[in-house]
């Protein structure tokens, strides 16, 4: 974690942190902070705060100093009060977290985290620090909840989980830095990286690296009906077939082009790395996807017949995410 704890040399940090994570509760996608996992230490103001607060103090008994007296347990005071706010700003607050959309490899996964309380009160400048050292603010002011986004840097694909999340406050002085570890239960599925060139999709029988079928039908006039086929047009469903028997049913119409694809493990340049093959496979699922494609992805021990739509998308590039990744 990119952050560091107030003072503490790094050492003395990592031996903090493992001890932390042996008290913190299992992964859940909820919890509240209590008193038994919130910390705070003062920061490097709040240390010169008090040696200053020493100085009066010490200058006020040499001299004897009534008022020097006053002013050393005034600012005294005012520093504990301080540390008691700092505490109670982060103390039983409820953290909740969704869960994030699918990103490709490179971009920034964003959690949903959902920050509440039993009883409307202030939390302001609350901050979350994500483990791969983002920051976000947070502010509760006399409402129930509040939601903010976690940005969560990506560099593989795959599934990615939050991590360690640590929730922290300096408010009001700036005095002490209150803390707390959360290990929340969520995660997030890892597109590969696309690549940044397009590739021809117009795979012909000729060609060695592809196969394809290219029929004519149509959008002008009405051909038929036949079943449902994953990815079909939600505005090509035959409503009144399917209301009479039950079952999922597609217009067809003439001259509208239902060019078949298939995308390839072996449409790729076999010279090529693993991670660069499957993001030249990742644009081409892209572009057939938006040139409205019915297409097939076919990689070593993964066979997706040939449709279109966003749920195919979607399952193209899961397939594609966790290729040779356990789940």
């Amino acid at each position: 974690m990119s952050s560091k704890l107030p003072l503490v040399p790094g050492f003395i940090e990592n031996f903090i942190l493992n001890w932390a994570d042996k008290r913190q509760p299992s992964s859940s996608h909820q919890l509240t902070i209590d008193r038994h996992h919130l910390y705070i230490l003062p920061t490097r103001h709040g240390i010169g705060y008090f040696i200053i607060i020493l100085l009066i103090l010490f200058v006020s008994i040499n001299y004897e100093n009534s008022s020097g007296f006053m002013l050393a347990f005034l600012l005294g005071s005012l520093g504990i009060l301080g540390m008691v706010y700092t505490h109670q700003n982060i103390n039983r607050l409820k953290i909740k977290i969704g869960r994030a959309e699918s990103v490709f490899a490179g971009q920034n996964v964003l959690f949903p985290v959902y920050i509440s309380q039993s009883i409307p009160s202030l939390h302001p400048n609350l901050k979350l620090l994500s483990e791969t050292g983002q920051t976000i603010s947070a502010h509760l002011v006399n409402e129930k909840n509040t939601e903010c986004k976690l940005p969560l840097s990506t560099t593989h694909r795959g599934y990615i989980k939050p991590g360690r999340i640590k929730i922290f406050s300096e408010y009001p002085l700036g005095l002490f830095h209150a803390w707390s570890w959360l290990k929340l239960d969520s995660q997030c599925l890892v597109y590969p990286a696309p690549a940044p060139h397009h590739y021809p999709l117009d795979f012909s029988e000729e060609n060695i690296h592809g196969l394809f079928s290219n029929n004519k039908q149509g959008m002008d006039d009405f051909a038929g009906i036949r079943q449902y086929q994953v990815g079909d047009l939600a505005n090509h469903m035959a409503w009144k077939a399917i209301a009479k028997t039950g079952e999922l049913q597609t217009k067809l119409f003439n001259n509208e082009s239902t060019q078949k694809i298939y995308i390839n493990w072996s449409h790729t340049d076999e010279t090529l790395q693993l991670e660069q093959r499957l993001s030249v496979l990742c644009r081409m699922v892209l572009d057939a996807s938006q040139q409205n494609i019915n297409f097939g992805l076919h990689i070593p021990g993964t066979r997706i017949p040939p449709a279109c739509g966003l749920q195919h998308k979607h399952r193209c590039l899961k397939a594609l995410a966790l290729f040779g990744v356990s789940e």
